[in-house]
């Protein structure tokens, strides 16, 4: 083989196995299993629930209000026939209430068998995350009545507040 060739063949077989020891590596650092979230926001912070708890997301459509329901129950809504109650995530959280504007959505989600719609400022995206990017929620937001976070994903340069549901929509005392 003539000296040229050489010269040209050895930077072509490194690069060769360069990508070779990168696709074994990225192999290796597969993320294992993995969350899928629907992403949602309230206020200036993105939120995330299970995908297998929402049934479906809605546009926000006349909302009756209810005399003497919770502070955090905006009302009730006509969904194909069915009633559901409309529950303002903001307000349940500690949040204060916002204005419904058109990025506002309800998403329908079914907790303990019931189905309940949460009312929330817009819907972002399903997407999957990586349970090994979940951290747990730290100690020092955690209390009796803050009991509902789940942790929280490090995601994409994002932070996503992961939220426990059935604590959340809990009655409180």
């Amino acid at each position: 083989m003539p000296v040229e060739e050489r010269q040209i063949r050895a930077p072509l077989l490194g690069f060769a196995d360069a990508m070779e020891a990168r696709a074994v590596a990225d192999t290796a650092s597969a993320p294992g299993p993995e969350l899928h979230l629907l992403t949602f926001v309230l206020e200036r912070e993105e939120f995330g629930v299970p995908v297998t708890q929402v049934r479906e997301v809605i546009r926000v459509s006349d909302i009756t209000r209810v005399p003497q329901a919770p502070a955090h129950v905006r009302g009730v809504a006509n969904l194909r026939g069915r009633i559901l109650a409309v529950v303002e995530l903001r307000s349940r959280l500690g949040l204060p209430p916002a204005d419904l504007t058109p990025r506002s959505r309800v998403v329908v989600v079914e907790v303990r068998g019931r189905v309940l719609g949460l009312l929330v400022d817009a819907v972002r995206q399903v997407t999957k995350v990586p349970e090994a990017s979940v951290v747990p929620a730290p100690e020092e937001v955690i209390s009796a009545d803050v009991d509902y976070l789940r942790g929280v994903a490090r995601w994409q340069s994002r932070l996503i507040i992961l939220l426990d549901l059935e604590k959340a929509l809990l009655p409180t005392e």
